[in-house]
């Protein structure tokens, strides 16, 4: 059942500066404090009106996460298929480093999950007491925001089960020493909501979590304006979340519209297909990264384990290859960690499986080169080019490409027509298209500047692609009337 929304009357989110969110107090009912970041309160608030800051609270009905599929196998390909061995000789995880998962709620019973579950260091669990004051009394393992309650369990839970094995329990783990964070958003007694997402994304992220899964479709939350703040709030205070590109075998699916989180595609497993696309798997521009999403075996509820199939398992993947980088570089911030993960990972036939798929051994091992760019022009018989393309090749750092002198186009008396990307760069852009439908007859020049665009660990573009930083990248295209 495809995904449905509708605005909860009178139900608003407001994401307010911390003044701000004080003096609504006086004017409007706030019904919950959902979350705060160091800047900004995320508030629910009941009112007739809506608001210029005022966004809608969607209630979602219909199929909620990517399905997944039912696979087949006897041991776990994908871990060998990531080279996690050659990780592993580096780290295994760290206990101390943990990823949330936001799902439908996991068998918390299961024996193979016993260890990997993160445990609240500030709340002192069974005494009906908000220890830690987060407004959660007894949230020593999470929380369940569909039931409202500390217990984020689901006996039944066949998913979310699934994809917190992958992340870091036997006999598929990707991170087997680190946590897992459990926080339950559907499958309850309440609706699922903008609002319920948004909280359990700010319980994580004040927690202290650095890596986020939600296996969700989300192609339906394009054009909720409250999620995608929240994606951005995320973005800019170190966190990634990874999400499932989806299983509709769709090009370009709505959800990569969506610039602030990692969608991740997924390849087969099988020996004679390995690599390849999923047939199920969505792909495209917008997809950032691909992972082993077929036939993968973890944990299932009542203590069993078994192959599921999709690329809600392949998300989970990548998120634990974050978690193994967190662990041997807890000083690298989130731009660092995706530009590693996505620097290293093995090149895909085509361009539509985002960086290529992930490879956990070289991800823990190598060394980064400087970053390059591919650059493709619409161009007709006649010679005249409507539209050029520029594909990272490697993660590029967003503040070395908002300058607007990173990318011009210059005519034939060395004038820049043209300053600035067309859109703002984010970490999860990958492409940027530039449209010269409307540029006079003539000459023209376009330049990515060397000396500005840098990779988020300070390498310069390497615009020939010679190894050596620091070269522009410079395209000739014409104009003709």
């Amino acid at each position: 059942m495809e995904i449905q929304r509708r605005p909860i009357p009178g139900s608003y989110i407001v994401a307010a500066d911390n003044r701000r969110a004080a003096a609504l107090s006086r004017e409007v009912h706030i019904e919950k404090v959902l979350g705060q970041s160091d800047e900004t309160t995320f508030l629910l608030v009941q009112a007739q009106d809506a608001r210029a800051d005022f966004m809608p609270n969607y209630e979602y009905t219909g199929d909620l996460f990517d399905k997944a599929l039912q696979g087949n196998a006897e041991r776990p390909v994908h871990l060998d298929i990531i080279e996690a061995p050659r990780a592993w000789a580096v780290t295994r995880g760290n206990p101390d480093v943990t990823g949330a998962i936001t799902d439908s709620g996991p068998d918390l019973t299961h024996p193979n999950l016993a260890g990997t579950l993160w445990q609240n260091p500030h709340e002192i669990e069974g005494n009906g007491i908000d220890d830690d004051g987060n407004g959660k009394i007894d949230d020593h393992s999470g929380w369940d925001y569909s039931d409202n309650d500390n217990n984020p369990s689901d006996p039944q839970g066949t998913h979310h089960t699934h994809v917190h094995g992958i992340v870091c329990a036997e006999p598929g783990g990707v991170a087997p020493e680190a946590k897992a964070m459990d926080l339950r958003i559907a499958g309850g007694k309440r609706p699922f909501s903008s609002s319920v997402l948004i909280e359990s994304y700010l319980y994580a992220m004040n927690a202290g979590v650095k890596s986020i899964n939600t296996s969700f479709n989300i192609d339906a939350f394009v054009g909720d304006k409250a999620i995608a703040s929240t994606y951005r709030e995320l973005a800019d205070h170190d966190v990634l979340l990874f999400n499932s590109a989806g299983n509709d075998h769709k090009r370009n699916p709505k959800r990569s519209q969506f610039d602030d989180l990692i969608l991740v595609a997924s390849t087969d497993t099988a020996a004679a297909t390995r690599d390849q696309r999923s047939d199920f798997s969505n792909y495209g521009v917008g997809i950032d990264i691909s992972a082993p999403g077929a036939d993968i075996l973890s944990t299932l509820p009542g203590g069993r384990v078994g192959a599921l199939s999709g690329t809600s398992m392949a998300s989970p993947v990548v998120m634990g290859v974050d978690l193994l980088v967190q662990s041997a570089h807890p000083d690298w911030n989130a731009a660092q960690r995706w530009a590693q993960i996505a620097g290293t990972s093995d090149r895909l036939e085509g361009d539509e499986m985002g960086y290529g798929r992930v490879n956990a051994g070289r991800a823990l091992t190598e060394t980064l080169s400087p970053p390059t760019v591919s650059v493709t022009t619409q161009t007709f018989p006649n010679g005249q080019t409507m539209e050029l393309s520029v594909r990272f090749d490697k993660v590029l750092d967003p503040a070395s490409a908002k300058d607007p002198r990173a990318f011009q186009v210059f005519n034939e008396q060395g004038e820049a027509v043209v300053s600035g990307a067309p859109k703002e760069v984010r970490l999860g852009t990958n492409q940027l298209r530039f449209d010269f439908a409307k540029l006079p007859k003539g000459h023209y020049k376009f330049v990515a500047s060397g000396q500005l665009l840098r990779d988020p660990f300070g390498q310069q573009l390497d615009g020939n692609k010679d190894g050596q930083p620091g070269d522009d990248v410079v395209v000739e295209f014409q104009r003709v009337v």
